[in-house]
């Protein structure tokens, strides 16, 4: 007995272990290009649902594939009513995983587990290392389902387990709280009713082991309860999206059943008995149904779902930050537009440092390293459509331009992360020194003047911004003689200050090199 439950413990560690490997792999693979090559395949909504059933299969998480959405969503590469379409599909490509548990692949899969392993441990072809990773961690779940199965079917004939068939024999309709249970464990629908169908085999009989299947339903909603109580924004909507279809799932296959039994009438399981003479077999066939009313349910609320969740899960500032407005993906069909396009989310990355400078002033609202963390991937994004569009073909002249941009992309990120620092700084200083103040008030006015300037590309705001930045302006001269003298009233926070007016003299001096490539590219096209 002993050996037996260890056999199946290990069989279990492997099995989730392979859960694990297969998102964690999988998820190194989801890079700028494959993200892209989602977006431009989910244009037409029977490719997207075909998408969404593929990366069911390939996952067998729809966590992993909501995860994956949920980037590509708050990036802009996907509208919300296509994500959730894919996501809605996905649920029916993680039953792959429930059929292969009733099939005997005990060889295919040690040549998986062999092969896999031993080019990862040899270093071979290290270009798709993460694809044979997600492909060892695949054999991992069946070799453990495999052991799994082998351990369990001594077990169903020891007394200990013969009780807890009878209690189920007398109670069957807490095996629904038992599917609850392993969902809410287990972070995976089709892993849950893979150990459920391993577990059940020979203990329950065949109505409480379908309501365990319908219990995974509720394990959902509370497991991702559990899970999105920490997220805001775009991923919660998607994590309560998923929730809600399979809650409405599983409380209607529940129904079905339990009415089926009372009244006789011929509904689930007088179907399912037709097309398999095995528990497991119908036990894998129910979950296939139960994923398709899964479908069917997200599919016939998604009309209202977009709005209702933007309603429940409002998007946060900072996901608004880190989310390209324009750059999509379909720009890079049109290179001689693209730059426009860029040079508006530059604007926006200009005007994000308003709110640092809010934050720095002490609006406690604002949250500091969010909002850094959200313009630092706004601009990774542009930074990748750039390198994009200027390894396509396009005129010399057209690639000329895009690397001067990328050079102002450069001088704009260090000025975001310069900016960063002055407000971290300045936010640490309780109250705020009248001279922090006034670097504050003096850089948001300068940055004001540099939004304009790009914005208009009119020769008297940009002659205004030159006079600003200039080294030996005014400005300048009077917030140097005055440091000198207000430092001096807070010596706790001299040297503070004095690093806080080096970072201003720093973000001054970037502000100049935005101005002087803007007048450099007004010069080389005036019509821009």
């Amino acid at each position: 007995m002993a050996e037996l439950i260890a056999l199946y413990l290990a069989g279990l560690s492997f099995f989730f272990t392979g859960v694990a490997g297969v998102s964690d792999n999988l998820q190194l693979l989801s890079g700028q290009k494959f993200r892209q090559m989602l977006s431009r395949a989910t244009t037409h909504p029977v490719y997207a649902g075909l998408l969404g059933a593929a990366l069911g299969a390939i996952t067998q998480s729809t966590s992993v594939v909501a995860v994956i959405l949920a980037g590509m969503t708050a990036s802009g590469l996907l509208q919300m009513r296509r994500a959730l379409l894919v996501l809605a599909c996905s649920n029916i490509g993680t039953a792959l995983l429930v059929f292969i548990t009733v099939l005997d692949l005990h060889l295919p899969t040690l040549y998986v587990v062999g092969v896999s392993g031993l080019i990862i441990a040899f270093n071979l072809w290290r270009k798709w290392k993460p694809a044979f990773g997600a492909l060892l961690a695949l054999g991992l779940v069946f070799f453990g389902l495999d052991v799994m199965k082998n351990a369990f079917r001594p077990l169903t004939g020891a007394p200990g387990f013969s009780h807890v068939g009878a209690f189920f024999d007398y109670w069957p309709d807490a095996a629904f709280f038992v599917g609850i249970l392993m969902r809410t464990v287990i972070h995976s629908s089709s892993a849950a009713a893979a150990v459920t169908i391993t577990f059940n085999h020979g203990m329950m009989d065949e109505f409480p082991s379908m309501m365990s299947l319908a219990g995974l339903g509720i394990g959902t909603a509370v497991a991702t309860y559990l899970l999105a109580s920490n997220l805001r924004g775009v991923p919660r909507q998607i994590a309560l999206f998923q929730a809600v279809g399979n809650v409405a799932a599983g409380l209607l296959m529940a129904g079905l059943l339990i009415l089926e039994r009372q009244s006789g009438l011929p509904l689930l399981m007088s179907g399912v008995h037709h097309l398999s003479g095995s528990v497991s077999g119908r036990m894998a066939i129910m979950y296939f149904l139960f994923n398709i009313g899964i479908l069917l349910i997200s599919v016939a609320i998604m009309p209202w779902a977009p709005a209702w969740l933007v309603k429940m899960c409002p998007p946060t500032l900072e996901q608004d930050l880190s989310r390209p407005m324009y750059i999509q993906t379909e720009a890079l069909d049109s290179p001689e537009t693209a730059l426009d396009l860029v040079a508006m989310e530059q604007l926006r990355m200009l005007r994000a440092l308003q709110h640092y400078l809010e934050a720095a002033r002490g609006d406690e609202k604002l949250a500091l390293k969010e909002m850094h963390a959200s313009v630092g991937t706004l601009g990774g994004e542009i930074t990748l459509f750039m390198e994009a569009l200027v390894s396509m073909p396009i005129a010399p002249s057209l690639a000329a331009r895009v690397i001067s941009f990328q050079r102002k992309q450069e001088t704009l990120r260090a000025l975001e992360d310069n900016v960063f620092l002055l407000a971290q700084t300045l936010h640490d200083l309780k109250p705020l020194p009248d001279m922090a103040g006034r670097l504050v008030e003096a850089l948001d006015t300068i940055v004001l003047t540099a939004v304009d300037a790009l914005q208009t590309k009119d020769s008297m705001d940009l002659t205004l911004l030159m006079n600003m930045t200039d080294d030996r302006g005014s400005m300048m001269e009077r917030l140097r003689a005055r440091m000198s003298v207000e430092a001096a009233d807070s010596v706790g926070n001299v040297a503070a200050l004095h690093y806080a007016t080096t970072l201003f003299e720093r973000n001054v001096w970037l502000l100049r090199q935005t101005a002087l490539w803007l007048r450099e590219d007004l010069r080389l096209h005036p019509a821009a």
